[in-house]
């Protein structure tokens, strides 16, 4: 599986303002540059676990695929999307509590091997690690963008009050 990281820590928010985000179906596309949408197909809360379908944006003869995996969640501290099909990508999301801000770390890998075979071995890593990096470091700034909105918007909402 070839894997990148990426950390950001972003002031003056909580986890759980970030968990309800990157949680959030409807939202979760503002902030990933390929997702197109997404589809929660089933969820069970008290198992924290739900089935997610997403449209991602690949571009060329692949235009948009489908993509359905399994979700899973601890409130507030973590997530993790693994998809199933059409190749095991996995996306995880650790929250841990600083200060006046979180520390985010985002992991994405992606695991060739079932599409390509043998083949795989022969597709640079590096070029395909800076490409998940690359969608990372977008996700985590426009994460980065929009929480600063959110503290606007209710400190603005208290100095109205």
């Amino acid at each position: 599986m070839i894997k990148a990281i990426r950390r950001a820590f972003i002031q003056q928010t909580t986890p759980q303002a970030i968990f309800t985000a990157l949680s959030d179906p409807q939202s979760i596309v503002e902030f990933l540059p390929r997702m197109k949408r997404a589809e929660l197909l089933e969820r069970d809360d008290e198992l924290r676990k739900a089935r997610l379908v997403t449209y991602m944006g690949v571009g060329g003869l692949f235009g948009t695929i489908r993509c359905e995996g399994d979700l899973s969640w601890e409130e507030n501290r973590e997530i993790h999307f693994l998809v199933r099909t059409p190749l095991p990508v996995e996306t995880h999301w650790l929250l841990t509590p600083e200060g006046d801000g979180v520390n985010i770390e985002a992991m994405m890998g992606l695991n060739l091997e079932p599409m390509l075979g043998p083949m795989a071995a022969f597709v640079p890593e590096r070029q395909v690690s800076d490409l998940l990096a690359g969608e990372l470091e977008s996700a985590l700034s426009s994460l980065t963008k929009r929480m600063g909105e959110i503290g606007a918007e209710q400190r603005e909402r208290a100095v109205a009050l």
